[in-house]
């Protein structure tokens, strides 16, 4: 079941740190999109930075940490190699030459890995990645969906 149109791109989608963030908070958006990645037909990809992210905060529990290896294991780990590293050079420079943007290197080395792979870009942080789109980066924000959602709700109630 594809959560979005995607052209020609397959049914793969890397998860940006915050949906899993989000998803251990028990944020409904972000819930709902976890549980749409568990399809069988999806593949789900997680860049090794994000499962540095999760891990690094000094303060996790035995609970917390085995909740996050949970998520983690609906996918695989894509390791930080030498084509990840160079593509994320080239979007953080791009970025800055092209659009005055610093891109920060974890979040180039997430969508270096979604583009890598010819996967969507599971995040709520939009913003940070949207001037990708013209170099292939393709989105989703589940936070967007809830909206229109329930700007859709709202509107079929007026109607009513």
């Amino acid at each position: 079941m594809k959560m979005i149109d995607q052209g020609s791109y397959p049914n793969k989608y890397v998860v940006d740190t915050n949906i899993i963030i989000y998803t251990l908070a028990g944020v409904k958006a972000a819930v709902w999109a976890m549980k749409k990645l568990e399809d069988d037909d999806i593949e789900v990809y997680y860049s090794t930075i994000v499962e540095a992210e999760l891990f690094s905060f000094h303060e996790l529990t035995l609970e917390q940490k085995s909740k996050i290896r949970g998520i983690l294991d609906i996918g695989e780990i894509v390791d930080v190699d030498s084509k990840v590293a160079l593509k994320a050079a080239e979007l953080r420079a791009l970025s800055k030459k092209d659009y005055n943007r610093k891109l920060k290197l974890p979040d180039a080395i997430v969508a270096a890995t979604a583009l890598l792979l010819s996967a969507v870009l599971v995040t709520r942080n939009v913003e940070d990645f949207k001037h990708l789109r013209r170099h292939g980066l393709h989105l989703y924000n589940p936070f967007e969906h809830e909206e229109d959602n329930s700007q859709r709700f709202v509107s079929e109630l007026e109607q009513n």
